[in-house]
């Protein structure tokens, strides 16, 4: 996200966001997908469980924002956190994609949504629905080299449908679209590197 409210995110949070997200593909690089769906189903209801449990008792919920405040926004002390989202993302992804397709849609969000971010805000010039396309050719330009890297390292075959997911993650990105960007990213890359082939 690079929205002008949203300056005063952490850098901490974009690390720990390409962190986490970094580590599901990665993951699924090596694990069965059977096996991989299970985790992130058990991540999820732990995620679920953990959200339900800090709105429900206001006391547990500022120890967790307290403790957690440099990795969130400030809205998700009141709101379901971006992690969470992750996970649901991810879920979503390796159940309904092929992980050949999956793997690749988790890595574009991972390290396209952090440094559009980071170079949206620094960059001069208008703005697309409060969002600079700098950050998007940004996004496009690291997930096209993550993609790369894994083809390089003879974990996936480069094909030109991975660039249009990636671009297609890009685009999902910038668009103003209600739903979280931890859910319509790695959806709309899967979908279009599934259609394309």
């Amino acid at each position: 996200m690079r929205h002008l409210s949203e300056v005063r995110v952490s850098p901490l949070r974009r690390l720990f966001h390409m962190a986490a997200g970094a580590g599901i593909p990665l993951v699924g690089l090596f694990v069965d997908h059977t096996v991989m769906v299970g985790l992130l189903a058990a991540l999820v209801a732990l995620a679920i469980t953990l959200e339900t449990a800090r709105f429900a008792a206001p006391g547990l919920n500022a120890w967790f924002v307290r403790w957690f405040r440099p990795c969130l926004k400030e809205s998700e002390s009141r709101k379901v956190t971006g992690s969470t989202y992750l996970a649901i993302g991810a879920l979503a992804c390796f159940i309904f994609f092929d992980q050949r397709v999956a793997v690749p849609a988790m890595l574009f969000l991972a390290v396209g949504d952090p440094t559009a971010a980071l170079v949206g805000r620094r960059a001069p010039g208008p703005r697309v629905w409060g969002k600079s396309p700098a950050g998007t050719l940004a996004f496009f330009a690291v997930a096209v080299a993550a993609v790369w890297g894994l083809a390089l390292g003879g974990h996936v075959e480069f094909r030109w449908a991975l660039v249009a997911g990636a671009a297609a993650a890009a685009l999902a990105e910038l668009l103003p679209v209600p739903l979280d960007d931890n859910l319509t990213v790695p959806l709309a890359a899967g979908a279009v590197m599934t259609l394309v082939g």
